[in-house]
């Protein structure tokens, strides 16, 4: 019998929410296929199952919040019987992983915000699946058989990583070319190229009958309606596997079809006919003062605070009550920055294949400032006050279930085109909804720009246990006073909110004064 636990999928995480049970009691299980779908800090992921079997009992169902390591589920063969309580081996298994736990997070403080930036499968993650009840031997000969156990010693990019579970990969077929055989991007794509997809899709069809696809497609196809078992389906993955991409090229091609359909027999007579629809309208009727009666308010509805909304709720709350927040702002005169992002976007364009946006300016400014001050760069953690060596900016971007934080590493010694091209894919997988752990992790610093709501100024709230955050609003134009005459130029308004535990008002106004620099002399960012 094996026990299926809450994955501790980030060193900040401490309980999950279980947001979708992919099988059901009952059910049989196969190594490697998504079991259920878990909430974390502000990110959802699939979580496979660890081992093959029977979904023999689920302990903790869809919407309950469970801490890390805590017994879900059990596992087992038809005949096995659910143990009444967790077997002391498999207990000492979870301390185990938590004691792991523990020393990575104090690996994290001493170490910088780098350690889970390899994607290399570590203890803390293989603890993460499912812990076996049964005799060490007996359990690694099982799980030999396994795809993530064969490759949990397997050095990987984030990149080829991400790329290889978009079209599918068995990274234990690739050949890493990178240091020490580290698998990077280039060898994902390469494997890609030297495997044929001109299989049709009889040929794509396994010995026990199933159609080969991928576990994210399985879900797409499952929430679009689409039968991939009888539709035909062309799959672009290694050895004609269906990855997301086709389920969603395939479900637009049919819209589009339909569409057409639709315009070819519709009768002429109808089109003449036909009378625009008045949009109902949303304007409520003129009460008058004696028909208002003093009663409790009307509630349009009433939802309770779950998943990515109640870790924003949780996390804010604690910053806002154990943050001493101190925010100082500065007017920073943005003529010269217009006028070299419109002479420089285009050409940014044409090469690098990225939109330059004034936040790729603000986000390489702050990452200089912050490489040269790093008492900004930090964060007080468990009595600690840690200084960041590596300068991971955060930017806040505003998606449909809320707000979410990816980061972009190391922006201090990245060029202003590699970060854009790197906001640019952060954004969009953000809006996507399917950022990676590591893309939300290990932030030094956030940026929060709200000008393209013409909002000027605002305060924003520090993101724990970073030890400040940026605010920024839009470009204006106003007149200034320049060798006593007025001209108009634009301006910006930014400030900086810091957290006055660990660093003073000086220091902030020093990080401010450097950036209010740079920005007004932007060539300083090309060189």
């Amino acid at each position: 019998m094996h026990e299926v636990i809450m994955p501790k999928l980030g060193l900040t995480m401490e309980t999950g929410v279980i947001e979708k049970w992919h099988k059901k009691e009952g059910d049989k299980v196969e190594a490697g296929e998504v079991l259920f779908e878990v909430m974390t800090d502000k990110v959802s992921l699939e979580v496979e199952a660890y081992h093959s079997g029977i979904l023999k009992k689920i302990l903790k169902k869809e919407g309950e919040e469970v801490p890390v390591t805590e017994v879900i589920a059990f596992i087992g063969e038809e005949d096995e019987e659910v143990p009444e309580g967790i077997d002391k081996a498999a207990s000492a298994k979870v301390e185990e992983s938590g004691q792991i736990q523990k020393q990575m997070a104090s690996q994290a403080a001493a170490g910088g915000s780098s350690v889970l930036t390899e994607s290399r499968v570590s203890a803390e993650q293989v603890l993460a699946k499912q812990v076996s009840t049964e005799p060490y031997d007996q359990k690694l000969e099982q799980l030999s058989s396994a795809q993530d156990i064969r490759s949990r010693d397997i050095k990987i990019s984030p990149l080829a990583r991400n790329l290889a579970l978009a079209k599918g990969v068995d990274i234990t077929r690739v050949k890493g070319s990178g240091p020490g055989g580290r698998i990077v991007k280039e060898d994902i794509e390469s494997y890609l190229a030297s495997i044929s997809t001109k299989e049709t899709q009889e040929q794509i069809i396994e010995s026990e009958g199933r159609i080969k696809i991928s576990p994210l497609a399985r879900k797409t196809a499952a929430e679009l309606g689409i039968d991939y078992k009888t539709e035909s389906i062309k799959g672009t993955g290694p050895e004609g596997r269906i990855v997301k991409d086709d389920i969603l090229a395939y479900a637009e091609a049919k819209k589009k079809a339909a569409q057409q359909q639709l315009k070819v027999v519709q009768p002429e007579f109808e089109k003449e006919t036909q009378k625009p629809v008045s949009e109902p309208s949303i304007i409520k009727p003129i009460l008058s003062v004696g028909e208002i009666m003093p009663v409790s308010p009307a509630v349009k509805s009433s939802t309770p605070l779950k998943g990515m909304r109640k870790v924003i709720a949780e996390r804010l709350t604690y910053s806002k009550q154990n943050i001493p927040h101190i925010i100082l702002t500065e007017v920073i005169d943005a003529t010269e920055l217009v006028l070299l992002r419109e002479r420089t976007k285009d050409k940014v364009q044409e090469v690098y294949g990225a939109k330059l946006t004034y936040t790729d300016f603000i986000i390489k400014a702050s990452a200089i400032v912050l490489a040269e001050q790093p008492v900004i760069n930090a964060s007080l953690q468990d009595g600690n006050h840690i200084i960041y060596d590596d300068v991971n900016i955060g930017v806040a971007v505003s998606v449909k279930e809320g707000l979410i934080v990816p980061t972009i590493y190391k922006a201090d010694r990245l060029r202003l085109s590699d970060i854009a091209k790197k906001r640019t894919e952060l954004v969009d997988k953000a809006h996507r909804s399917v950022l990676t752990i590591e893309e939300i992790s290990n932030g030094t610093f956030t940026i929060t720009n709200l000008g393209m709501y013409g909002i000027r100024n605002f305060t924003a709230i520090i993101n724990p246990p970073q030890g400040a955050i940026l605010m920024v609003g839009e470009i204006y134009k106003a007149p200034v006073v320049i060798d006593d005459k007025i001209v108009i130029r634009s301006l910006m308004d930014t400030s900086i909110a810091v957290d006055h535990r660990i660093i003073d008002g000086a220091d902030a106004a020093k990080f401010l004064a450097r950036l209010k620099d740079i920005l007004e002399n932007p060539e300083i960012m090309l060189i």
